[in-house]
């Protein structure tokens, strides 16, 4: 039996969680209320459904270009993962090896990566977006996404851009409205600060580089394109087998051109303090 299904919402797409026979609902309402704080949890009907099972699944009987299944080991907990993705409903299995104070976290974060990977499918396979590993900013409507590899200085931006909102430090979506245009959202998937279900006019993408001096340099709609399939959420989450059956690398690299039309790129060298800004709305 499955319990009373749990909606957040990314983007302006809702996905339901259930928990059959109501295992491990009661662990998962703490990040529920991180997720219900921030504004992510909503109400209405699901594009996306998620249940977690206390069972392992069975894979497919027969590979396909629609269904994606993957089989994980940890130290107290094997899991398997079974999404359709012509349906958009997905499976979490559990089997607990041992119990400690790690099996909670474990659990909780493949269910966090798995509702990120089935928004992922969900976005690519319609058309409309992708999440970027980058720090988001909103200043009034206008949205700013700022990206690199680790260390370069995301978490850094969004320490340094108070009073501006922080859409998240860890991850943002980059998705076309309904009317053609290119928006920024928050998502629940933080780093360092929290995230806010908020969606804005994308302004700018910037690719970030710590300096002694502030720098922005404009840079081709392509070399944005190619340095997101290598250091945006692309990389990892092609890696994963059995991925490109369904999302292809042609196809990630026709949706980020489309994507990144209309939208301003630039290549930013930085100092460690808000001056940055100064450069961006002087340019």
């Amino acid at each position: 039996m499955i319990t009373k299904q749990q909606i957040i919402e990314i983007g302006e797409v809702l996905c339901s969680i259930g928990f059959e026979n109501g295992f491990f609902q009661n662990e998962f309402k703490l990040i529920l209320a991180d997720y219900d704080r921030c504004g992510f949890c909503a109400e209405g009907m699901p594009e996306i459904t998620i249940v977690v099972k206390e069972a392992l699944l069975s894979p497919p009987l027969k590979s396909n270009n629609t269904i994606f299944y993957q089989s994980m080991e940890y130290d107290s907990i094997d899991a398997t993962l079974l999404f359709d993705t012509k349906r958009f409903k997905g499976e979490i299995g559990v089997a607990i090896k041992r119990g400690d104070k790690f099996t909670i976290v474990r659990i909780s974060e493949l269910i966090e990566t798995f509702i990120c990977n089935a928004y992922i499918f969900y976005f690519f396979l319609n058309g409309i977006g992708t999440f970027i590993h980058s720090c988001g900013i909103a200043d009034g409507e206008k949205g700013y996404v700022f990206t690199g590899p680790s260390e370069e200085g995301k978490s850094t931006i969004a320490k340094l851009s108070y009073p501006k909102t922080v859409l998240s430090d860890e991850l943002v979506l980059l998705r076309k409205s309904n009317n053609g245009r290119k928006k920024v959202y928050g998502t629940p998937f933080n780093g360092k600060l929290e995230g806010i279900n908020r969606g804005v006019d994308c302004k700018g993408i910037y690719f970030i580089e710590k300096n002694n001096t502030n720098e922005i340099i404009p840079i081709s709609r392509m070399s944005a394109v190619v340095a997101l399939m290598k250091e945006g959420v692309t990389g990892g989450f092609m890696s994963i087998d059995g991925i490109q059956r369904i999302c292809t690398a042609p196809g990630y690299l026709s949706l980020l051109t489309e994507l990144l039309e209309g939208v301003p790129r630039y290549k930013m060298r930085f100092t460690r303090d808000s001056s940055f800004w100064e450069a961006i709305d002087g340019k």
